[in-house]
């Protein structure tokens, strides 16, 4: 009988250290995903709201978003957030990656960041979805809202995400 409790014992210790060591490298990759994907955000979004315009946003968007909105929409949409005016001060991105296995997709990563901005006829919440494809990041989605007075414009409050 001491036996089997000390083989119990042994087995039980050995799935506790792997776990252990399992989710210290999840919590690592995780962390440097988090870094790589802000980073990311952080270098194309401003990239993007100084200019303004759907190939801008498609030089960074995933294959999904250009094919999931159509082109008239989107020039729609860009033509709304050109009532935002000049583009004045990116402040900043702050969001998290997610890792998940699915049967439909596989090994998948996303992030989703929130990063504000300041532009002449005031501020807007931008929004971000991310897709790791490869080693490239590419935008998902992406969403721009403004609340404030835009000059008698009311508000702008578009967004388009592809969510499969």
């Amino acid at each position: 009988m001491k036996k089997i409790f000390m083989g119990l014992g042994i087995v039980f210790a050995i799935i506790i250290v792997a776990s252990v060591i399992l989710l210290s490298i999840v919590f690592v990759k995780g962390s440097a995903l988090d870094k790589e994907a802000n980073a990311y955000v952080d270098k194309v979004v401003p990239i993007i709201l100084a200019d303004l315009k759907k190939e801008t946003l498609f030089e960074y968007s995933s294959d999904q978003l250009k094919t999931f909105v159509p082109d008239e929409q989107m020039d729609k949409t860009f033509a709304l957030f050109k009532k935002l005016g000049t583009f004045v001060k990116y402040n900043g991105s702050e969001g998290g990656t997610t890792m998940s296995v699915t049967s439909e997709y596989g090994k998948r990563i996303t992030g989703y960041y929130e990063a504000t901005a300041d532009f002449s006829n005031g501020p807007a919440t931008i929004k971000v979805t991310l897709i790791k494809n490869g080693d490239k990041w590419e935008i998902l989605g992406f969403y721009i809202n403004s609340k404030g007075e835009l000059k008698g414009s009311g508000t702008i409050s578009f967004g388009t995400t592809f969510a499969p």
